[in-house]
């Protein structure tokens, strides 16, 4: 694996361009789980000083995307088997299971148009072994089911959690044995959607999101995520 190196930073928002940088470099996937960050070693990858480097490993903390312990080393987080399965996938559910119910009988033609291309996304780039987009249009495919619900609530804590999905899904990602089953699934779960059929859709939520994400994480390892963490 070839080392990441942060881009130069020109002075304009500064806080604000670090933070979304290293954010982008991690949901993007060029950084793993468990990687270390190094304030002096980005301070001079990105030609800025160490300030505006440590507001955002803050705000990146807050997000759930870093974690930082005391006279320790900042890695991007990690979340054990349990955690993901006990905690993650639960919450994850629950808010998605909501919006089927509030929010399929608001849903259009228009709608499941835009639904389908996120599926056909999904299919072009696990064509191109694309991690990157699959995860992107994966996770837009859900985030739109649950802005549909129009609740504002749930639409918040989605929010909060997001990042932490998005992180997850390039973990497991390559733990499918055949990806094309990402976007076989997301298309059965659009049929059902287009049919208007709450209960069923519902079934293949639990299914997609719970039974599939528990089987392949029981047949992983204790840890869902990498081993092996590259200096930065």
């Amino acid at each position: 694996m070839e080392t990441f190196s942060f881009k130069e930073q020109k002075p304009t928002s500064l806080r604000h361009r670090v933070t979304d940088e290293i954010r982008n470099a991690i949901l993007s996937g060029q950084l793993k789980p468990g990687d270390r960050l190094r304030e002096i070693a980005i301070s001079k990858e990105m030609g800025v000083s160490r300030g505006p480097i440590r507001e955002a490993i803050r705000t990146l903390e807050q997000e759930g995307l870093l974690h930082s312990s005391p006279y320790k080393e900042t890695v991007v987080a990690e979340f054990s088997k349990e955690e993901v399965i006990e905690v993650l996938i639960p919450i994850r559910l629950t808010i998605e299971l909501f919006a089927i119910r509030s929010g399929l009988s608001w849903m259009n033609d228009a709608d499941f148009a835009q639904m389908n291309r996120f599926v056909e996304g999904m299919k072009e780039a696990v064509a191109q072994k694309d991690l990157a987009r699959i995860v992107d249009n994966d996770i837009s495919f859900h985030e739109y089911l649950i802005q549909a619900s129009r609740a504002g609530n749930i639409i918040n804590i989605w929010s909060s959690i997001v990042n932490r999905i998005r992180l997850h899904f390039f973990v497991q990602g390559p733990m499918y044995k055949d990806q094309n089953q990402i976007y076989e699934e997301h298309a059965v779960l659009l049929q059902a959607m287009q049919a208007k059929d709450v209960e069923l859709t519902c079934r293949l939520m639990k299914a997609h999101i719970y039974d599939e994400n528990v089987s392949i994480l029981q047949n992983a390892g204790n840890e869902v995520t990498a081993n092996d963490s590259e200096t930065v």
